[in-house]
Order: structure tokens, then sequence, then C-alpha cells
């Protein structure tokens, strides 16, 4: 098993509310975690970090996964004019 954090965060009331079962509050973070990740991966290859494939290994995630959402999303792929 992973290790775990505890972590402690002030939300708004009626979110901690929602948020009262362990498990629907990870699962929540999770989610979070990877809609963060893909919009950091996606920030980076539209600013000429890298490739898909090296900008979604500095964030952890598959490249299959960035590629897809890259489609979903409207993401074009950089190509470079040859003369």
């Amino acid at each position: 098993m992973a290790e775990m954090a505890t972590l402690q965060v002030r939300v708004p009331q009626e979110w901690a509310k929602a948020l009262e079962d362990p498990t629907t509050l990870l699962e929540v973070i999770g989610l979070g975690l990877e809609e963060y990740r893909i919009r950091r991966a996606l920030l980076l290859y539209q600013k000429g970090a890298g490739s898909l494939g090296y900008v979604a290994e500095m964030v952890g995630i598959p490249e299959r996964v960035l590629m897809e959402e890259a489609r979903r999303r409207g993401v074009l792929p950089h190509y470079e004019e040859r003369s």
C-alpha cells in the first residue's frame, strides 16, 4: 500500500458536508489532481515546452491519456514547416 500523508485544508462549509465520507474525499482529490496535471501538461505543450510525450512524463500522466485529452479539448499538434 502507498504511503499516506495527512493534509489539513480549510474549505467552505457546504463543501465540507459533501466531503465527509473519506472515500468520496479521496475520489474528489484524485479527480482534481488528474485534471490539474492534464491542464498543466497541455499548457506546457502549448507554450512549446516539449512534445506531448515529454510534458506527459513531466507531470506524471500517461501519454495516451494526454493525447486523448488534447484531442477532446481541441489542442492541435505542433508542426514545423520544412523548406
